[in-house]
This record gives C-alpha cells, sequence and structure tokens, in this order.
C-alpha cells in the first residue's frame, strides 16, 4: 500500500472532486491488495448519503450490495465494479458526520435502560424528530452493541416494509455496513440510519408482533414447507415457519420463497431483494419477529411456488471447462447464447458455483450501459440466492437474472 496516495484518495471520498479520486484510484490499484482497504474506507463516507429530494437514499444500499458481490471474487477480479462504485460515492451529496461527533452526541444522552431507549427511538422515528433519533441509535450501540442498534432499527422498519420493501432494505443495509465497520466506525451507518428511519417511517404507529408460542410451533421439515406451499395448502404453512424461527434457522425457511422470487423476481428485481434482505435481517431478529415476517412475506409477495422442472440439470454435454466460461462471456456481453443454456452446461459439468459466480462479478465493469443502483442490487440478490441455493438449484435465479441484466 502506497501511504500518502493512499490517504490523498480517503481524504477525497467526502467531496466532489471525482477526477482527482479517480486517478489516485487508478494509481492505488495497480497494487490489487489496495483493493479491500479502499472498500472498507468507502463504506463510512457513502453512509453519510444524504439527499432531501430522495425519499429513498440508495447509496449504502448500493455499496454494500456491491461489498456482497465483491466478496465473491478476488482481485484483481470485480476492479471494474470497485472502480464504479468509487465514481459514485463522488456523486452523492453527504452528511458531515463522523465516528468521534456521533460518538460525543451520543454519549451526551443520558443513561436508562434498554426498553426507556427503545420507546424513546420509536416515538422520535415517529415524530420524523431524526436530529434525536440519529445519536439515541448511536448510544444503543455503545452501550448495547451494534447488534442489539441494528435490531431496534429492523424491528422499527418492520411497522412498515416500505413501498417495494425499501423500508427494510435500507434498515438491513445499514446495519450489515455497521457490523462489517464494528465500533467506532460503524456508528456513522447508525446514527444515519437513524435520520433516514425518522424520514420513512415518520408518523407509522408501531405495529405489536404477538409473542410465538414455541410449544405450538412446527417443525422444520423443508421437504414438508416446500409441498404445502405449492399445494397451497397455507393453513399448515404457518407452524413450520415458526418451527423454523424457534429453531434459529429462518434463513433455511426462505428457501422456496427465494426460488419462487427468483422466478417473479418484480419491478427493477425488488421482490428478489426484499427476500434477500429478509433472509439477512433473520440474524437480527427474534424468533416472533422471524415467524411474523416470513408469514408475511410467504402470504403476499408471490403466487406460484416450486422449482420450474425445465431448469433442472441433467447430464453434461461436454467438460471443457475453457470453452464454457468462454460461452458464459459471450452471453453476458451480447447476451447470445442465453445464458441459461451457457449456465446450464457449466453447472453439469461441475465447474464450481463460487467459478461462474465470481467470472460474473468480474465482468461487470464490461456493462456500460444500464441504471446502475438497481443493476447493482438485483445482481447482487441474483448471485447471493444462487449460491444460497446451491449448484442444482442456482440455475433458476442465474437464468432469469442475468437475460434481464443490465437494467
Amino acid at each position: 500500500m502506497v501511504t500518502k496516495d493512499f490517504d490523498r484518495f480517503v481524504a477525497l471520498l467526502p467531496s466532489f472532486e471525482h477526477g482527482k479520486g479517480i486517478r489516485l484510484f487508478d494509481d492505488l490499484v495497480k497494487d490489487p491488495s489496495n483493493a479491500a482497504p479502499i472498500l472498507q474506507e468507502l463504506l463510512p463516507v457513502v453512509s453519510n448519503h444524504d439527499d432531501p429530494q430522495l425519499h429513498t437514499p440508495h447509496g449504502v444500499l448500493t455499496v454494500q450490495a456491491g461489498r456482497e458481490l465483491l466478496r465473491l471474487t478476488r482481485p484483481p477480479g470485480g476492479l471494474g465494479l470497485l472502480r464504479f462504485l468509487v465514481l459514485y460515492n463522488f456523486s452523492l451529496q453527504k452528511r458531515s458526520l463522523t465516528a468521534s461527533s456521533v460518538e460525543a452526541d451520543a454519549r451526551a444522552i443520558p443513561s436508562a435502560s434498554p426498553e426507556e431507549k427503545a420507546r424513546a427511538y420509536r416515538k422520535f422515528i415517529f415524530e420524523h424528530v431524526g436530529s434525536k433519533a440519529a445519536p439515541l441509535l448511536a448510544r444503543i450501540a455503545l452501550d448495547e452493541g451494534i447488534d442489539a442498534a441494528a435490531h431496534l432499527a429492523i424491528r422499527t422498519a418492520l411497522d412498515d416494509l416500505g413501498r417495494l420493501g425499501h423500508n427494510l432494505a435500507l434498515a438491513v443495509g445499514y446495519s450489515e455496513v455497521a457490523s462489517a465497520l464494528g465500533l467506532p466506525r460503524g456508528l456513522v451507518p447508525i446514527a444515519n440510519l437513524g435520520h433516514v428511519q425518522a424520514v420513512g417511517l415518520q408518523g407509522v404507529a408501531p405495529l405489536e408482533i404477538p409473542t410465538l408460542d414455541e410449544a405450538n410451533a412446527g417443525t422444520t421439515d423443508p421437504v414438508a414447507l416446500a409441498s404445502h406451499l405449492e399445494g397451497w395448502e397455507f393453513d399448515r404453512v404457518e407452524p413450520i415457519l415458526q418451527g423454523f424461527a424457534v429453531a434459529g434457522k429462518t434463513a433455511d425457511a426462505y428457501r422456496p420463497l427465494l426460488i419462487a422470487a427468483s422466478a417473479e423476481p418484480g419491478f427493477l428485481g425488488h421482490t428478489l431483494s426484499e427476500v434477500h434482505s429478509a433472509r439477512l435481517a433473520s440474524r437480527f431478529l427474534t424468533p416472533s419477529e422471524n415467524a411474523w415476517l416470513s408469514w408475511k412475506l410467504y402470504r403476499t409477495l408471490t403466487t406460484r411456488f416450486g422449482y420450474p422442472h425445465f431448469l433442472r440439470l441433467g447430464e453434461p454435454e461436454s467438460r471443457d471447462r475453457l470453452s464454457m466460461l468462454a460461452a458464459l462471456e459471450s452471453s453476458l456481453r451480447f447476451k447470445s447464447p442465453p445464458a441459461e443454456q451457457t449456465v446450464r452446461h457449466a453447472l453439469e459439468a461441475d465447474v464450481p458455483l463460487d467459478e461462474i459466480l465470481a467470472s460474473v462479478v468480474d465482468f461487470y465493469g464490461q456493462w456500460t450501459v444500464g441504471e446502475k443502483e438497481h443493476t447493482i442490487s438485483y445482481l447482487n440478490a441474483v448471485l447471493q440466492t444462487a449460491r444460497f441455493l446451491g449448484r442444482d438449484e442456482a440455475l433458476l435465479p442465474l437464468a432469469i437474472g442475468l437475460s434481464k441484466l443490465p437494467f
């Protein structure tokens, strides 16, 4: 790492000086080991995204999705995507919050019990008082940890998931960035999340989520869950979702919904992105909250369940790995042959799924058209879902997603 140039680059990130910044970036990434530190420095800066004209600021959503994508590859792979994220950062209006200023404001708040702080936070959000909600959420992070602050914010988002699931996605995105940064740097996204929720959730009354009766929860049977969903036997679905929640396996309970949302991803991929956010949120939520959220999404997001039989993998036609990856690149560049065909052939020939996903991320820099924010968010939901589903069912999200992208 070239310390002097790196420090100059970091100092430019909060500014609009994209010309100087991108020249320094191009020099720094000649050493690919600089890529990870650059991404880490980007997180707290983009967390300050603040544009009064936007009801849903996409800065953190875009960069966090990019961060997840970059974890699927390794430098020099992914540098095209990272370069875009850096340029994108320079286009954003930002607050000037720093970890030290947030901590000072947070520590000025009188000590109180966790329950009192939670009630006060919900009150400030309802009343649209971001200037009080932000330091209070940071105080909770200091007193009880980032996960506790994230839980409160995500639980608050359950009061109204938002149009296209944006309230949930924002709460999860800022929480994931805060977790990645740790304390004290994670205070910046935590405080900004308080500001964001005070806008998006103002006037939304707190929602009561019933306490789960764990004794009556069903078994964690994924086969039965998929069967009941395909048979539209919803009276038998909820107890199984409750069983997954009690067992701490709610992420696994989303599998049939991820498959359904992969087939019908919604406007700009928002349906699949919402389920992906819910899966990530599950680690922060209580069993009662997870059971409530998974049941709500299963009932409202889609109407068709089950993996399409025509997308099941068969026997390989060839095992020439290099030619298959070249065909996949042609699908990404020209949409010909279709991704359904090239990804299928690669998976059937046992090309590792992780290698296929990394190839897609590495190719991102070749996409010179399209609406970048939603392209990156949907692409991330597609690739993360494919990885979660595994080799045998990864073809569905990849075939549908790659046929639609870039937006």
